[in-house]
Order: structure tokens, then C-alpha cells, then sequence
């Protein structure tokens, strides 16, 4: 067998390489052991080390750069967003990442093998400690990317089921540093505990200033899940001692496994070392992967996992098991830091708690598995254009996809009423299906109902006009209120909607029905102008200040709108390096044009608007800062795609054959019943641009008639509309199947797809029967 190769994927430099060049040391270390402890099996390997700078597009190249070399197993990556950012070179090359990191769960891919604690472990334990030592009112703090503001969520979620509050919420930036003005507002709230996660460099300045402004660790403890000893050693141990920490791994547990791990890391690196719950993982990790290559003499992602699955093994934060979920069941342990830089452990669950990275209420144990229906519910989610809601018994929603919150106007968390069903009207139909094991959990499919509504039947709710746009939808017209609202002030405003759907249309409305009615209007689409123009474009420039400038200058945008409003259509689009320099504007209100350095004072109102989801931007992709997104998400408004308000198309339709009419002085001025019929069941992926477009074309066609007929619509817009094409796994019935296929393929046997589905044998035997699903052989399943 070829030497193995390992890609070793941590910051060494960046907001996070505190914790990660630990994990780098460890690694080493493991590597280093692995071999001296094997000298004589036929394993060699070597490793290759990457910069990923806590950076998920570094991430990507380096992974991308090494996968392509022929490297097949990758440790590290210790943020989400640099998790995620690599999972499409590890699927592309069928790679597999060791990711040694605590993290918020959500997740279970085939590429990756988690040795980090997840919440229903590490933080449920946390939140049923706090409760019963300090109280049940909690101030949430954490840096603004994945992991706090997921498992935020999830805390949202347990703190209920504990009678729990959460008084105060907070996100800063990674590397932010000033925490003076948080922590006074802590301090007026008065929680019970502050519930920490911040990482790298925000974790130090945070518990220093708690400790400069003299609070009281006995009175307002900080609980963390991330900070540990590697954090209390950068900092000072005084200021971390009286709070709390919750791991599978403390250095101070005292068991053979860990004192000769402890000692082994101080004989490489020095008396001083200390080492911390993630350098243990990644420690763990290499030396699961490192046993199982050698005795496959494969570096095959699914014979590895196939190998690892069940197994039990020592490790310095005791005995582990490897689930078929490739999540680790470890024991639990809350420590409390000392003026030694350590922590005494003053709780443990004594027995592994098994990992259930995707389920919802994680406080209560006897929930089974809720991973497959979640992860299957969520995936249909994104490809259907129906709504998909589910609700727990107490009716709050635990899920519920962009189409129903375009719909309800409710998120996650909130609590579905009947009076959001029944603002539906009769365009859609509301179908309710138990779900889960015990059929805890009901899910709610919002289908669009067969027969829509046609020019001769009246909209169930009265019209709405905001300025030149009237909708008779009821979700439209909440938005159009808040836009009413927003319009008299001088708030930023974020208008998100999909390609065609009038953002830029409900942005000038704004600006017309504002104080600077009189001022400018002005637009720039950040999408459709060259990256290298931007920063010309939005800012002007001097005489000279580039080749081809244009002589005396030349006025930005943002000047050019002094006094009025400035449109940035397609934020989303606008390049990372000038996102910093648009936040600055924003902020100081002035101007620098470019090759000049005099500042100039600018009144402008900022309206931006994309069909991007900038939070998953700023959560994946890092390619939106999240600074400047809650700077101009001051008021957010929705459109909803045309498709979500078919009540409107009537009126819609008139206007623009009166527009018609006014330019070309003749022409029909009515649709049929049946022409607008097929509008209304037409899909409009190119929203109210696309039905102008459609609409102008019949006008023409029918310039010399009274009416437009359906044989002036375009030829395949007809088939669609007549056939009227289902939505991929709209159907209840085909979820039901499509689970269980999934379920058969990754399970090992009948009996563990059962138990997996909640059913008995002969249940799920009788499914198979009746959908006639072809099974996989046993001998062949994987992990």
C-alpha cells in the first residue's frame, strides 16, 4: 500500500487560529504517536499542512487543491462555515473529513465523520444544569455565523420545554473585541447566567471586560460550551475563574488515558502546554482513522466508516462509540474554572449520551431518531414551491420552508394559529399529516388548490394600495404595510424577492410616498455592472484617479442621490472587498471619492434589495458581511413570487393592457375567462416581469381584436398551464416512499430500518410490498 496522505485543514492564522493551531499541535502529536506505537505494520503515511485562515472560501481552494492531488482524508475545519464550505470537493472526489469539532448538529453527511459534542450532549446538558444551580432567565450572546445562531435556536427550543426566558440576544462579528456597551445592557437585564458562543479572539475581550466592570461570576456566571483551557491560558486565569464550562473532555480528568495524553503533549510541546476539549478530538479522531486504514489498508471513505461503525474506543475523555449517524456517544461533564487555568468537574452524566445531531426537542430523551423524517421534510422543502410546515404538540413550529413563511408570516419557534390557516382563502388547501415515531409532530402541506381562482369569481379580501401598487393578496398587503411605515423614516429598508417580482418598482414607491418625495431617486444594479466599475460608480473619482477616468471627475451614486434615495438592486452581487467601504458610508454618512481624500457629507436613504438569502450568505458562503447586513435590514420586506398571489393577476393584466393601448393607440383591453384561467394557473418562475413580457406579445397578436384569447399565448406556455405539472414530492404519498428508500439504503438490515422509521418488521414489510420498492441486500448496504 502507497503512503496514506492527510490534509490537514486548520487556522494558523485568522480570528480562530487560537483554538486551531491547538488542534494543529494535537494533530501532530497523534500522527507522531500513531506511527511510533506501529512502527512495525505495514501503515506509513505523511501530511500535508494548509492555512485555511478561518476563511471559508481559503477552505475551499486549499481542500479543492489537495483533493485534486489524489488526498482522500481531511482533518479540521473548525468553523461551520468552513465545514460547509468544503463539502462539495469532499462529495466531488468522495473524500472524508474528520471534523474534530463541538458543533450546533443539523447535519449528518456521508463525507464527513464527526468527533466533536453536539447540542442534545453537550448543551442540553448545560441548560438543565443552569436551571437547577442559577435560574431560568438567560442573556444569549454569541459572534454572528453558524454555530451560535443555530444552536441558539435550538436553546430557544429547550429553555421551553424548561419553563426557561431568554431576556436578551446578541451577535457581533468574529474578532469583534468591545463588549463594554453589551455587557452594561447584560447588566441592566440582570439575567440568571450569560450563555456564551463567542470563539477566538471575542472570547478573551468578553471575559476580560466582564471581569474590568467588576461583575460577579456568583451572581451572573458565564456558561460556554466552547471556551476552554486553551482560552483561560490566552486570557488569564483570572479572569475565567467562577465560570462554567460543559465537554466530554476537561485536562484535569483524571484516568490513565488522559494523564499519558496530557503528558505526551507536554514532552513535545513544552511543561507549559495545556490542552483543550478540541485538541482531544482531533487527537481521537486521527488515531479512529489512522486503526481503521490499517487494518483495511484502505483509504476508502465507505469501507472506513463501514469499519468504524459501532465500534467502542478509549480515548482521553473516556470510552466512545461510533454511531451509524458517524457522531460519537460520549459521557458528559460541566467544569467550573479555577485560578489554575483548569476546571473542576462539578457534574457528569456518568453514562454516554448517544449523539442525535438532527433532532428538534433535545431535552427530552424518550424522542427517538427524528433525523431522517427532518432531514427528508427539509430537502423537500427547498424543491417544492408548495408550503411545508411542522408544529410539535404545544403547536409551536419546529420547520417551516420559504414558501409557507411567504405564505404565514411565521418562523420557526413561533406558534401556528388557526387564524394563519385561515387567511389562506380558497386558493389553497391545507392538508395535515402526523409525523414522527409517536406521530408527535403534525406536518401541514399548503398546496395550491386545483381550480384557482378566474376573473369572474371576486377576491376573498378587500384591496390594498400602497402608491401605484394595489394587491388584493392578504401576506401582500402586511408587507405593503410595513413598507407604508418604513416609507416615513429614514430607515435603511433590505426588499427581497425573486428575479422579476417589482422590488425596484416598491422601492421607488417608497421613496415617492417619503419626506424626499422631492429629492432624487437613483439606481445601481451592483449585479450588472464589472467589479473593477463599482467602486467608481458608487463613490465617483477625481480627475486622474485611474486610466480612462474621465476629465474633472465624476459624481458617485451616493452623491448624485444627496437629499433623496439611493436603490442598490442586487446587493447580494456586490464584491466583499467593497462591502467594507459601503458599510463605512453607511455609518459615517460621508463620501471619499476615489484618488481623492476630502470627505464629503451625504444625506441619503439607503433601499437595497436582492433575491439572494443573505443569511445563508453570511452563514455558508461568507460572501456577505453580516455588519453591513443588519445595517440595511433595519425593515425587511418580502414580495411574494407571483405564483404565492394569483388574485392579482387580473388587475395586474388590465394595467398592462392599458399601457398597451396608451402606446400603440389600439388594441384589446380584456382578457377572456379563459385566457386569465391560464395565467392564474400558469407557475411564473419570471414573476410580473415575465407576465408583461407574455402580455405584450398576445397584445400584439391580437391588436385588431376585442379580447385576448388563450390561442394567444405562447404554444408551451399553454401545455403548462393545461397540464399543470405537480411539484417533485408534493405528494404525501411519494414522501412516505421516498423515506423509506432512503431509510433501506443506508441501513444494515430490515430491523435497524424499522427502528430507524418507528414501525415494527412486518409494517415496513408491507410497505415495501405496496410501493414495490427494490431492496438493497444487506451484504452490500454502507454507512
Amino acid at each position: 500500500m502507497e503512503p496514506t496522505r492527510i490534509g490537514l485543514l486548520f487556522s494558523l492564522t485568522g480570528t480562530t487560529s487560537l483554538t486551531e493551531i491547538g488542534q494543529y499541535h494535537a494533530a501532530l502529536y497523534a500522527l507522531e504517536k500513531y506511527q511510533k506505537d506501529h512502527c512495525h505494520s505495514n501503515l506509513s503515511f505523511t501530511y500535508e499542512i494548509r492555512d485555511i485562515r478561518s476563511d471559508p472560501r481559503e477552505s475551499y481552494k486549499h481542500a479543492l487543491d489537495m483533493a485534486r492531488s489524489g488526498i482522500k482524508i481531511f482533518v479540521g475545519c473548525y468553523t461551520s462555515a468552513c465545514r460547509k464550505a468544503i463539502l462539495p470537493v469532499l462529495e466531488q472526489y468522495d473524500c472524508l473529513l474528520v471534523y474534530p469539532t463541538l458543533y450546533e448538529g443539523q447535519e449528518i453527511h456521508p463525507n464527513v465523520f464527526y468527533i466533536g459534542e453536539i447540542p442534545n450532549q453537550q448543551v442540553a446538558s448545560l441548560l438543565t444544569f443552569m436551571v437547577q444551580q442559577f435560574g431560568r432567565r438567560v442573556y444569549l450572546i454569541g459572534n454572528d455565523y453558524i454555530y451560535p445562531r443555530y444552536t441558539n435556536q435550538q436553546i430557544r427550543e429547550m429553555l421551553h420545554e424548561l419553563n426557561g426566558e431568554i431576556i436578551g440576544e446578541k451577535y457581533v462579528p468574529l474578532g469583534h473585541k468591545e463588549f463594554i456597551h453589551c455587557l452594561q445592557d447584560i447588566q441592566q437585564s440582570s439575567p440568571d447566567v450569560i450563555l456564551s458562543t463567542l470563539v477566538g479572539e471575542s472570547v478573551l475581550h468578553f471575559y476580560q471586560t466582564y471581569y474590568e466592570l467588576r461583575l460577579n461570576p456568583e451572581k451572573i456566571p458565564i456558561l460556554s460550551p466552547i471556551t476552554t483551557e486553551l482560552e483561560i491560558r490566552a486570557m488569564g486565569a483570572k479572569y475565567a475563574a467562577g465560570h462554567y464550562s460543559c465537554s466530554s473532555y476537561f485536562q484535569s480528568l483524571d484516568t490513565p488515558e488522559n494523564r499519558e495524553f496530557v503528558q505526551g503533549m507536554k514532552e513535545k510541546y513544552g511543561p507549559d502546554t495545556v490542552v483543550s476539549s478540541v485538541m482531544s478530538s482531533t487527537y481521537t479522531g486521527i488515531q479512529m482513522i489512522l486503526n481503521a486504514v490499517n487494518a483495511l489498508q484502505s483509504t476508502e471513505r465507505k469501507q472506513i466508516l463501514k469499519y468504524l461503525y459501532k465500534k467502542t474506543f478509549s480515548s482521553p475523555s473516556g470510552q466512545i462509540r461510533i454511531e451509524s449517524n458517524h457522531h460519537l456517544s460520549r459521557e458528559i461533564r460541566i467544569g467550573k474554572a479555577n485560578l489554575d487555568g483548569q476546571f473542576k468537574i462539578v457534574w457528569s452524566s456518568e453514562q454516554p449520551i448517544p449523539a442525535k445531531p438532527l433532532l428538534t426537542n433535545t431535552i427530552v430523551d424518550s424522542i427517538d431518531e427524528e433525523s431522517i423524517w427532518k432531514s427528508f421534510v427539509e430537502t423537500i422543502g427547498k424543491e417544492t414551491s408548495d408550503g411545508i410546515v411542522v408544529v410539535d404538540q404545544n403547536r409551536m413550529i419546529v420547520y417551516v420552508n420559504s414558501a409557507a413563511y411567504s405564505l404565514l408570516r411565521a418562523k420557526q419557534g413561533d406558534f401556528l394559529k388557526e387564524a394563519h390557516l385561515q387567511e389562506l382563502d380558497s386558493t389553497y388547501q391545507v392538508i395535515q399529516r402526523n409525523i414522527g415515531k409517536a406521530n408527535e409532530f403534525s406536518l401541514f402541506l399548503l398546496k395550491k388548490a386545483k381550480q384557482p381562482s378566474i376573473l369572474i369569481k371576486k377576491p376573498s379580501t378587500q384591496e390594498y394600495k400602497f402608491g401605484h401598487i394595489t394587491t388584493y393578496n392578504p401576506s401582500f398587503q402586511k408587507e405593503l404595510q410595513v413598507a407604508a411605515i418604513a416609507a416615513q423614516s429614514d430607515a435603511n429598508v433590505l426588499i427581497l424577492g425573486e428575479t422579476g417580482s417589482g422590488k425596484e418598482v416598491l422601492a421607488r414607491t417608497i421613496h415617492e410616498q417619503s419626506p424626499r418625495r422631492n429629492g432624487p431617486f437613483v439606481a445601481l444594479n451592483a449585479g450588472a455592472i464589472p467589479r473593477e466599475l463599482i467602486a467608481s460608480e458608487l463613490f465617483g473619482y477625481v480627475e486622474g484617479a485611474f486610466t480612462g477616468s474621465r476629465k474633472g471627475g465624476n459624481l458617485g451614486k451616493f452623491e448624485a442621490a444627496n437629499g433623496g434615495t439611493l436603490f442598490l438592486d442586487e446587493i447580494g452581487e456586490m464584491p466583499l472587498e467593497l462591502q467594507v467601504s459601503l458599510l463605512r458610508v453607511l455609518e459615517e454618512r460621508k463620501v471619499v471619492r476615489i484618488g481623492d481624500h476630502k470627505e464629503r457629507s451625504i444625506n441619503v436613504r439607503v433601499i437595497a434589495a436582492t433575491n439572494r438569502n443573505l443569511k445563508e450568505e453570511i452563514a455558508y458562503q461568507g460572501s456577505f458581511r453580516s455588519d453591513l447586513y443588519y445595517r440595511l435590514n433595519v425593515f425587511t420586506i418580502h414580495i411574494p413570487p407571483l405564483r404565492q398571489r394569483i388574485e392579482d393577476i387580473a388587475k395586474l393584466s388590465t394595467k398592462f393592457l392599458h399601457q398597451f393601448y396608451q402606446h400603440y393607440s389600439k388594441g384589446p383591453l380584456e382578457l377572456c375567462d379563459s385566457t386569465l384561467q391560464f395565467l392564474q394557473s400558469y407557475n411564473w418562475p419570471g414573476n410580473i416581469r415575465e407576465l408583461r413580457n407574455i402580455l405584450e406579445r398576445a397584445f400584439l397578436l391580437a391588436i385588431h381584436e376585442q379580447k385576448i384569447v388563450p390561442h394567444h399565448l405562447p404554444e408551451d406556455f399553454q401545455k403548462f398551464s393545461i397540464t399543470k405539472q405537480p411539484h417533485l414530492n408534493s405528494n404525501l404519498r411519494n414522501m412516505e416512499k421516498q423515506m423509506i428508500e432512503q431509510v433501506l439504503q443506508q441501513s444494515q438490515n430490515i430491523s435497524e430500518a424499522a427502528k430507524i422509521l418507528g414501525i415494527t418488521r412486518s409494517t415496513l414489510y408491507r410497505k415495501i410490498k405496496k410501493w414495490k420498492i427494490q431492496r438493497v441486500h444487506p451484504h452490500k448496504s454502507t454507512i
